[in-house]
């Protein structure tokens, strides 16, 4: 019998296989470095946009403050919610009740993106934030802005005020300034033709 356990002498055996470790370590350096420069990409984009609605906040803030808002119909305001020009004339009076401010801190800003089934709720938003000291109070004004068609607009403008007193105090003086009425007047009959 013949031993088949071997290889024949006529056979060869097969070349040793290449060793592919340096193509998984150049693979992994090439993704590693695409990853990277993605988010380092993101990161850069994220802090512009964060800079340029600071900056637009702050603008904004300190036009309205010293100028007042702008009417309803104003294109910086967003369409997606209903802004009525007696919200705005409102929010303008409360603000004037403060006086002239005199004092503005730098703006922090948020950047999110929402989906939701609601049409208001869903796109990018920035939530910015600044502190403001009038002649009466100190005061904290937010501004929320969202991208429209490329643009974005302000689908909120919120000022509070820490001294509330100062509400009080003009609701009293506009209490003094209003006539009051004669007594006489309660003596008067409320039918004229009655007397006769």
């Amino acid at each position: 019998m013949t031993d088949t356990a071997g290889p024949k002498p006529y056979e060869q055996s097969p070349e040793p296989r290449k060793s592919r470790k340096v193509y998984w370590i150049v693979g992994s350096l090439i993704l590693a470095a695409i990853v990277l420069g993605t988010c380092v990409n993101g990161g850069v984009k994220a802090f512009k946009a964060v800079s340029a609605r600071s900056a637009a906040t702050d603008e904004i803030v300190r036009q309205f403050m010293a100028d007042g808002l702008p009417p309803a119909s104003d294109p910086i305001y967003s369409r997606r919610i209903e802004i009525t020009q007696k919200a705005v004339d409102d929010t303008d009076r409360y603000i004037r009740q403060y006086g002239t401010v005199t004092e503005f801190s730098s703006p922090s800003c948020t950047i999110r993106t929402a989906a939701n089934t609601d049409a208001a709720k869903s796109g990018t938003f920035a939530d910015c934030a600044m502190s403001v000291v009038s002649e009466e109070s100190p005061g904290r004004v937010t501004v929320q802005w969202v991208r429209e068609d490329e643009a974005w607009k302000i689908i909120g403008f919120n000022v509070t005020y820490s001294d509330q007193s100062v509400l009080l105090d003009k609701a009293e003086q506009a209490d003094k300034m209003a006539p009051e009425a004669p007594e006489a007047a309660a003596d008067v009959p409320m039918d004229p033709a009655a007397e006769e």
